[in-house]
């Protein structure tokens, strides 16, 4: 008879996770029991999922890396980087709901059972990226994506609800794939466990190259749509129209450190099988997803639009680092997430606080490019931050995302992705266009006609000042760079 040890267990591997599904118990409890939605209460709900957000960091801080719950964890120091990363952007982002004077235009701060699902989609993600085991990893995607899809729907608009329903059906499409690929990877490597897999491929002792094959196959498609790699990523900019500024703001970011940090695991354990198929395949996957939304984004008018465009690119870059799968490559991978979401919080946190206090609440979100003309005039300090966020993002010096990108392209040349390098490299100077419009609409184009809308009065104190050290962060990037790889590496060097 099996004895069950249940010191194995070892709960504080999964304690930041339990944390978050504790607070979100907590808060949907005081907002069933509150008789009105009240300013009071949303400031306690902000609050309390700060705080729940923040001791959430403090334990993936401390978390330990070894298995827990029977072999079903697997904390590696991917998995304490990626909750740490996810959970500190989550919390960026939350407050900025006390930063906004604006009280008409967004209901989705002011539904109670917004943050009880905001906190339990980041559990879902923690929990997803804290396994090897394909059933668990399955399970959390299918927490964090369904709570995700319920907050996109949150705003009661027309193109919210239409958003949140394609959100919601190519998850299911995506779990689907995922589920397919599951089972043809049982078939090759008679097991659930990624670990057991990779050994399995890497001493080619698989039953069926075609079960790895087709797995592989399902793996792309379900991850692809997570991680918004083309062909999978045509939802991905309806989705980002669809939502509030900050809900695509974490749309942009959560969703795809945890989506990437389940494709480091499974695409690494498939380049390890030594098929050379796989590796031609994710090759041509970088490819196009650094250049098909990059050339797209060229053409678009509206600021939410193109953002998601650059995402898309962006995502590019990181699967990248995957393909180029070296300690350098990974390590670049964390580095350019951090700098990425400094810079798309502050792009993000600023459509958010130009929303406009006239706007009817049944309007959807739009923020055409043409709005911003002339805005150095009306908005000073709103233009001056603006751009630097987006120079930031086309990857300008000295500005953060220029470091991100440079390492990302000297990690492929020194791997000798030569072509690829160069690919990214023409397609960081094509990137500079698109995030130039905006720029020079606020800084050279003559301003509209119209009564200038609201921008940063929109803000307040604490708003600006949570801007303010985004942008600050941004300029002095070049500064952090040696500390964030000191940090990332750490984590990184146990993972190999």
């Amino acid at each position: 008879m099996i004895q069950l040890d249940f010191s194995e267990l070892a709960l504080s591997t999964i304690l930041p996770s339990l944390i978050l599904l504790f607070g979100a118990l907590c808060l949907l409890l005081i907002n069933v029991f509150a008789r009105v939605f009240s300013q009071a209460l949303q400031g306690l709900n902000v609050a309390l999922s700060a705080i729940f957000l923040g001791f959430s960091i403090i334990f993936s801080c401390n978390l330990s890396v070894g298995d827990a719950f029977f072999g079903f964890i697997h904390i590696s120091g991917i998995s304490i980087l990626s909750q740490i990363a996810m959970e500190l952007c989550s919390l960026i982002f939350i407050v900025l709901f006390l930063g906004s004077k604006v009280k008409t235009d967004d209901i989705s701060a002011r539904v109670g059972e917004f943050y009880p699902l905001y906190l339990l989609m980041i559990a879902g993600f923690d929990l997803m990226v804290s396994s090897t085991h394909l059933l668990v990893i399955l399970l959390g995607l299918e927490i964090g994506s369904l709570s995700l899809c319920a907050l996109i729907a949150l705003n009661g608009r027309s193109k919210g609800l239409e958003a949140s329903i394609k959100y919601f059906v190519l998850s299911i499409l995506a779990s689907v794939f995922f589920i397919l690929g599951v089972l043809c990877l049982y078939l090759a490597g008679a097991s659930f466990d990624m670990i057991h897999i990779q050994d399995v491929l890497h001493s080619k002792g698989y039953i069926s190259i075609w079960g790895v094959l087709l797995g592989f196959v399902f793996m792309v498609a379900a991850l692809g749509f997570k991680t918004s790699i083309v062909p999978f990523h045509s939802y991905m900019p309806d989705v980002y129209e669809g939502s509030n500024a900050i809900v695509a703001g974490v749309f942009s970011i959560v969703p795809k450190i945890a989506a990437f940090a389940v494709a480091l695991l499974v695409f690494e354990t498939f380049l390890q099988s030594g098929i050379v198929l796989i590796e031609q395949i994710l090759y041509v996957l970088v490819v196009l997803t650094i250049t098909i939304p990059n050339i797209a984004a060229l053409v678009q008018q509206d600021m939410k639009r193109m953002l998601a465009f650059s995402s898309i690119s962006h995502s590019g870059f990181v699967l990248a680092c995957i393909l180029i799968d070296t300690q350098v490559s990974i390590s670049s991978l964390y580095l350019y997430w951090f700098l990425f979401m400094f810079s798309n919080i502050g792009a993000f946190g600023l459509l958010w606080f130009a929303q406009n206090k006239q706007e009817s609440w049944k309007q959807d979100f739009e923020y055409p490019i043409s709005r911003f003309n002339g805005l150095l005039a009306s908005a000073p300090l709103y233009a001056v931050f603006s751009g630097i966020f987006l120079l930031s993002l086309a990857g300008i010096p000295p500005f953060g995302l220029f470091w991100g990108k440079m390492l990302v392209i000297t990690s492929a040349f020194g791997s000798d992705y030569i072509y690829l390098a160069v690919i990214m490299a023409i397609n960081s100077a094509i990137a500079v266009f698109y995030y130039l419009k905006p720029v020079i609409a606020m800084f050279v184009m003559p301003p509209n006609a119209e009564k200038p809308k609201s921008f940063l009065q929109n803000a307040t104190p604490f708003g600006k000042i949570l801007i303010g050290a985004m942008a600050l962060l941004c300029c002095i990037s070049i500064f952090m760079i040696q500390f964030l790889l000191y940090f990332i590496g750490k984590y990184v060097i146990g993972a190999y």
